[in-house]
């Protein structure tokens, strides 16, 4: 494979829902009332925390049982697909509030033929000297204020640049930071001696990371310095790295497995959650409730969930498209792209909705160098999948400065410290991500 390809799931009719259902528990409902309601809507409920250390009993709760309850946030799934089943068990029951349809998600990356176009002419222009980058069609940008153009060298890749992070010490030591993807592939050379935990919420599929989405996106959170030539290209190279998969081979997961993930996180003392995937949404569309009620949970438990803004966007065309589920709930951070001349990535989705799905904040995000499966070891991709680990990277780097924030103080301090960009909030939020630096005193 070519170092400059990027991968995709093919989008053209992708499925949105599963066909089950995401039900809200209300607050303090008790187990044994959960599992007695449910009983009489006939459905059998199994608790995660059963099979938390059984990994083949706990997938088959997801296929054979009738739904699986996630204690901690407080959210069933249910596998019926009988409405009246449902209707009966959270519009007649206490411990059951409300309910959405599962969907699918899928890893996020910007469209293939974008990026081999751009960084074919980018070759050539480095081959003959020319500077300007190619006319775009549509009108002009409005003029900006120069900032600086980030490049790749000896000591680091240009995204570590833009982070400003080789300006401090800080490697997210101690701090627990889980990537939620296709797995990692666990004997990457870059990795050997590092404090990995994974597990695999797939059926059927290990951890290994066969499709190299969720390696790639691991690297760029935390990895560490390039085998053979030094060159740094890991956020927060000494933070210990939690690999869940949740998305097949091919790309592909589900809200059910995403949950699952997101609790064995939190479970495990992750302060830091990842998430490089997402499902497309249309405009005036709200966010998920479920989703945002959980997000909300896992902050007040310490742990920030940051995710992908989504590549559906063709800016040169002038198509702006919304922030994907889940990064469009409020309560978590959502990631848009920039390229190496701090310029919105032309696939980067943009904060139209107003009732929630905005973009947050903004990552490096194209033509990132980092980590990838055998035998390759190493490419360079694009898409909001990768500007969301620099984030993740960097709240580790935070954590690691000051141990004893909240996560909700977290999301105050990455916002805080972001450097200034002259483009629309609506397509980077409040700035570039930056490290945190030596001076930085507690708030």
């Amino acid at each position: 494979m070519d170092p400059y390809t990027t991968f995709q799931v093919p989008s053209g009719d992708r499925p949105k829902y599963t066909g089950k259902k995401l039900v809200m528990l209300s607050p303090g409902a008790s187990m044994k009332n959960i599992d007695e309601e449910a009983k009489e809507a006939a459905l059998r409920l199994a608790p995660s925390g059963a099979y938390r250390k059984h990994e083949e009993d706990y997938l088959k709760a997801f296929e054979e049982g009738d739904g699986i309850v996630f204690e901690k946030f407080g959210v069933a799934v249910i596998n019926a697909n009988n409405d009246e089943q449902i209707k009966s068990l959270v519009y007649a029951r206490s411990s059951f509030q409300y309910e959405e349809p599962e969907r699918y998600l899928y890893a996020l990356d910007g469209p293939k033929s974008r990026n081999f176009a751009q960084v074919l002419w980018q070759l050539l222009c480095r081959l003959f000297g020319r500077k300007s980058d190619p006319p775009v069609p549509g009108p002009s940008p409005d003029p900006v204020d120069p900032l600086p153009v980030f490049e790749n060298n000896d000591e680091a890749y240009w995204g570590l640049h833009a982070l400003a992070a080789l300006d401090n010490t800080y490697t997210g030591k101690g701090v627990k930071l889980a990537v939620l993807d296709t797995g990692m592939y666990q004997a990457h050379p870059d990795f050997a001696g590092r404090n990995v935990v994974s597990k695999s919420f797939i059926p059927g599929e290990p951890v290994e990371d066969t499709n190299g989405h969720g390696t790639h996106c691991a690297g760029i959170a935390v990895g560490g310095r390039r085998g053979g030539t030094g060159a740094r290209y890991g956020a927060a190279s000494e933070a210990d790295l939690y690999v869940a998969k949740v998305l097949s081979n091919e790309g592909v997961g589900s809200d059910s497995g995403i949950l699952a993930g997101m609790e064995w996180a939190v479970n495990e003392g992750c302060k830091v959650i990842s998430m490089s995937l997402g499902a497309s949404v249309e405009e005036n569309t709200r966010y998920s409730s479920i989703y945002n009620e959980l997000a909300g949970k896992a902050m007040d438990m310490g742990t920030l969930i940051i995710a992908a803004a989504g590549n559906d966007s063709r800016r040169r065309q002038g198509l702006i498209r919304p922030v994907n589920h889940p990064a469009n709930c409020p309560n978590i951070l959502a990631v848009g792209a920039l390229d190496r001349r701090s310029q919105v990535a032309d696939f980067s989705c943009g904060g139209l909705n107003a009732d929630g799905g905005l973009v947050d904040i903004a990552g490096p995000g194209v033509e990132i160098f980092s980590s990838w499966k055998l035998p390759q070891e190493y490419a360079i991709l694009s898409g909001t999948s990768m500007a969301t680990p620099f984030v993740a990277g960097v709240a580790a780097q935070f954590l690691e400065a000051f141990p004893e924030i909240t996560a909700r103080e977290l999301w105050d301090k990455l916002l805080a410290q972001a450097r200034p960009v002259p483009l629309p909030s609506r397509d980077v939020g409040i700035g570039l991500v930056q490290s945190p630096q030596e001076v930085l005193e507690p708030s």
